[in-house]
């Protein structure tokens, strides 16, 4: 049952981020579940505020990096100052709209938002200390704008509250996000079907794995990335893809954020892609199989807690990835992909990671519970 409605001052802003899946999708689904608790909220995606042809290179980059995965790499270790990219006009109108209708709560998912924040504490001046601001981090390390932020405003995290979900530090697991309202479904009673992708941009060392897990006879749920790759229907495999007109940072006037409209591909058939209320729809696919192999994403291992599917994890994407495998592997919630391979892809050993990532997500608060909490409405 919903908790009575807040007032319109404590609408809590959601700041996130259409650079990966990772660190936009946690976002609307926090959305979705405070609101569930009559918490109200607004999610903004930053790449909105860029200009419109700093915009239009991000195609570009999301397609380089999905056919040269050491481009990606490599662009991981260049900071780059993210103010370059501003729509000055459209940031001071987000200000004035933050100021007028006195905006105090804040949830960021990426550094980028941080430059705007500060922004924002200039223009209240002696009433930025009425600020509460999450920095909410999805991985285990700091991701690529988290870091570049530390070059140019390095003490950025005495103001704000760092939220972590995953230390690498300590390789525990303190928060989780919870997808969808079902519980993970019986590992008996799953598909012996393996999701295999390459997170929200289709990075990585995925594709070269196909041909391999075929000749072994797995059956594979493939995220396709564009529609060409969907070649393999005789195999067994199935093909899935987020609409492919689809960005998450252009949204009609007056039309929230939504997920990314999702669907099946099927032989011969039109393509029907949907979103959902409350959740992305590859999860659902998650949520019947028996593994994920993938890089070491932050939307993987959301997806992977809170479905209770093992992630087999291949080359991860920069060293905040690297960490993350680290505390999956330390808790005994995946496993390499090599080392998968060696056992000749055994379904038992994926079965044990299951039943620990269970436990695991049984004792582990969620974020959501947490923030209300302290916001006085747990």
């Amino acid at each position: 049952m919903a908790k009575e409605a807040c007032r319109d001052d404590c609408l809590t802003t959601i700041l996130c981020s259409g650079f990966g899946l990772g660190f936009y999708n946690p976002g609307l689904i926090v959305s979705y579940q405070l609101r569930q608790q009559g918490v109200p909220t607004e999610v903004l995606v930053f790449e909105s505020f860029m200009q419109k042809e700093k915009q239009s290179k991000i195609a570009d980059s999301r397609k380089a990096y999905h056919e040269h995965f050491p481009l990606a790499l490599m662009a991981t270790k260049l900071p780059r100052d993210i103010r370059e990219s501003f729509d000055p006009e459209q940031i001071l109108g987000l200000l004035d709209v933050w100021a007028a209708e006195g905006r105090r709560r804040f949830i960021a998912l990426s550094g980028h938002w941080v430059y705007i924040l500060e922004l924002y504490r200039e223009r209240l001046g002696s009433a930025a200390s009425e600020l509460e601001v999450d920095l909410l981090y999805v991985d285990s390390d700091l991701s690529p704008s988290w870091k570049s932020l530390k070059k140019y405003i390095p003490d950025y995290t005495s103001r704000y509250r760092e939220i972590w979900l995953y230390a690498s530090s300590t390789s525990t697991i303190r928060l989780q996000i919870r997808v969808g309202e079902e519980e993970p479904l019986p590992f008996t009673e799953r598909e012996r079907r393996y999701v295999i992708h390459g997170g929200g941009w289709g990075m990585g060392t995925y594709q070269g794995k196909i041909p391999e897990l075929e000749r072994h006879g797995l059956a594979l749920d493939v995220v396709a990335y564009e529609p060409e790759e969907a070649s393999g229907f005789t195999s067994g495999n199935r093909y899935f893809m987020n609409d492919p007109k689809w960005q998450a940072w252009m949204k009609e006037d007056g039309v929230e954020h939504e997920f990314p409209p999702f669907g099946e591909l099927l032989q011969g058939a039109v393509p029907i892609y949907e979103s959902l209320p409350s959740h992305h729809g590859l999860y659902d696919v998650i949520r019947g199989a028996i593994g994920i192999i993938s890089k070491p994403g932050a939307g993987t291992l959301m997806d992977s807690l809170s479905s209770s599917t093992p992630v087999i994890m291949l080359e991860p994407f920069g060293e905040h990835e690297k960490r993350n495998a680290d505390v999956w592997l330390d808790n005994g919630l995946g496993i390499r992909y090599e080392d998968w391979e060696r056992t000749g892809f055994a379904e038992d050993v994926l079965e044990t990671l299951h039943r620990r990532l269970l436990m695991k997500r049984s004792a582990t608060k969620t974020y959501t519970e947490d923030y209300l909490e302290r916001i006085g409405r747990g």
